[in-house]
Formats: C-alpha cells, structure tokens, sequence
C-alpha cells in the first residue's frame, strides 16, 4: 500500500506542475503553488502516519487555500523620505553608535477592504549607522487573524543607505477570504537589528 500512495503522491506533483507552468494569471499561479507545497508537505506528514496518499491530497487542499488568500502581490515601492544628515539629527544620532534601526509607522490603505479589492501596506523606519555602502534590508509582511498567520505575503532583501525609509507594496485580497479583521505584521530585519509594526483592517 505504501507504494500505492507514493505513486498517488508523484503523480499529484506531477499533474500539478503541469498546471502551474500553464497557468496565465498571478492568482492561479498563487493557488497552485500553495497546492503543489501543501501536497508534498501533507505527503511528508502522511508518510509518517502511513497515509502519505490522504497526507498529499488534504496538503494540497490546505496549500491550495493559503495560496489563494493573498493574489497579485505588487513589486515593493520603496522611497527614501529623509535624508541621512537630518535623521541623524532627529535621532540625535552618533557614528560611535554603530547601526541604528528604528521603527516609526506602520499602515494599511484603505482600513476597509472588500474581497478582490487590492489593499496597500506600508512601513516607515529610519536606518543610521549602515556605511557608504549601505547595508542588506529584509522586509517581510504577513497576514494574521487573531493570533494566527494565515499567510506571508511577502520577504525580500534590498540594499539600503542611511535615511528614513518609506515602503510600501500592493496584493490583492482573496474573494475566498472570509469576511472579518486582519492585522498586516510588517517586518524590517539587518544582521543586528529587527523591528516590527502591526496594523489592523477590515474585510468585508
């Protein structure tokens, strides 16, 4: 039986990588690549409870939906709003001090967002202390109802200088996604600092 459900489990991929590499829209290319991962984690899961077929087919069931929560989410637009000699100023800020991160504002536009609508998360923070070079950014945004993540909307890593830093990034809203409060957590991580701002909205 084991090698029954394996076979399941191949096949399952198979046919959804097919889908995946026809697939013409950013939405469906969101479902199925969240069904594709939720198959071979539900088939990792079931392999060990001896039900990696069952695992593979509710993974991809589970993925599927995460995937469609969150669509057509936008490059970042990122702009540096101050400079690097008045932030510096406003902190009080002294090279001896070394990299400075600081967390300013955190915001969604608009507050109510229908289902299918597009929604805007920004982050404003001020970064002293990175060189001529500047310094390696990762900014991450997830999705949270209550106290669960329901879904990563997006990390990346971008090269900053010192300043204070507006960025901001579009998705889509999920039809599928149930009506109700959200929070957008917004994360700014360097190799020595992190900082982080929540922001709540509603769906309807």
């Amino acid at each position: 039986m084991s090698k029954l459900y394996s076979t399941l489990c191949l096949v399952a991929l198979f046919s959804l990588s097919i889908a995946l590499s026809g697939c013409a829209t950013p939405e469906g290319r969101a479902g199925l690549t969240g069904a594709a991962i939720g198959a071979g984690l539900g088939a990792i899961i079931g392999n060990q409870s001896g039900h990696a077929g069952e695992g593979a087919l509710i993974g991809a069931a589970a993925g599927g939906l995460t995937g469609l929560i969150v669509q057509d989410v936008r490059e970042t637009r990122a702009r540096r709003n101050i400079e690097a000699r008045p932030t510096a100023q406003t902190y009080q800020y002294e090279p001896a001090q070394g990299e400075m991160l600081s967390f300013e504002d955190s915001n969604v536009q608009p507050r109510l967002v229908r289902r299918g609508a597009m929604a805007d998360a920004s982050i404003q923070y001020a970064l002293l202390g990175t060189g001529t070079a500047g310094t390696q950014v990762t900014e991450t945004r997830r999705l949270k109802r209550g106290r669960e993540e329901i879904a990563q909307i997006s990390s990346k890593t971008y090269t900053r200088n010192d300043g204070t830093w507006v960025s901001a990034q579009q998705f889509r809203i999920s039809e599928r996604l149930s009506p109700g409060i959200y929070t957008i957590v917004q994360t700014v991580r360097t190799t020595q600092s992190v900082i982080s701002g929540s922001t709540e909205f509603r769906v309807e």
